[in-house]
């Protein structure tokens, strides 16, 4: 089968949105394959076409029908940039997320800032005789590791203990660092991202809860460059999270799988 694909590398989270029609049962091996096989070494694989690209409502289906907030705003410049109507925001819609995700876009500088979808619980799990903060978002759970190195082992104690969902983060921070692993279970895989857009909007809201009404800007070091968000308590309660930063495309290729 001949897969066209384009890729994409948002903050380092080096991303293929296939533009070849695929089954939705079949889409979850084939990412598997182009993860595996593909030169540029992609993190992650969400599917369209290019009619859904120039519809009002461009639509995103991530490779597990998890949310990934990278992917989003990456896929919404991809959208404008075939649209060609000099768009500034657009909204778009993504596996995961319960409604449209709007997006910020600034071609000229080549960044993108995407509205993400709230968390809608923090809860904790014990691994490794630890106590450890999960933030539940749509489509994807993140736990917030303070006080490891990241490991393998360690992660995979994390996510054995954590609640079933389309994907599974794991956050190991320190100050300012960040470093992500992502497992997404319907394709078996997990990633050392080179950065987390839905766990970094985790990770600052979880930070933001306690602050006093008004924005908090939060810029995050992680492994492919950095991811910045603002969140904006109103009440007590977090009421918008923007996450955004740099964004390149590549060229449209074929792969033959």
């Amino acid at each position: 089968m001949r897969i066209r694909y384009i890729s994409a590398d948002p903050a380092g989270n080096r991303t293929a949105f296939v533009l070849t029609p695929v089954a939705p049962e079949l889409r979850a091996a084939l990412a598997a394959r182009m993860m595996a096989l593909c030169p540029e070494g992609f993190e992650q694989v969400g599917f369209t076409c290019p009619e859904s690209l120039l519809a009002p409502l461009p639509r995103l289906d991530m490779m597990g029908g998890e949310f990934c907030g990278n992917a989003s705003r990456a896929f919404a410049l991809l959208a404008a940039a075939r649209r060609g109507r000099g768009e500034t925001e657009l909204a778009i819609s993504v596996s995961g997320a319960k409604g449209p995700v709007h997006v910020r876009l600034d071609p000229a500088r080549g960044t993108a800032y995407a509205h993400m979808p709230l968390p809608t619980a923090l809860e904790t799990v014990c691994a490794r005789g630890q106590t450890i903060p999960v933030v539940r978002m749509e489509g994807i759970a993140h736990a917030i590791v303070t006080d490891n190195a990241p490991s393998a082992d360690a992660a995979q104690a994390v996510l054995h203990a954590m609640p079933l969902s389309d994907a599974q983060g794991v956050l190991f921070v320190k100050g300012a660092h960040v470093t992500p692993l992502v497992h997404v279970p319907a394709t078996g895989t997990s990633v050392w991202e080179s950065s987390c857009g839905s766990g970094s909007v985790a990770l600052a809201w979880y930070l933001a809860r306690k602050r006093a009404d008004g924005e908090h800007a939060f810029s995050f070091d992680e492994p492919g460059g950095r991811l910045n968000v603002r969140v904006l308590m109103r009440g007590g309660n977090a009421v918008r999270a923007v996450m955004g930063g740099s964004v390149t495309l590549g060229e449209e290729r074929e792969i033959t799988l």
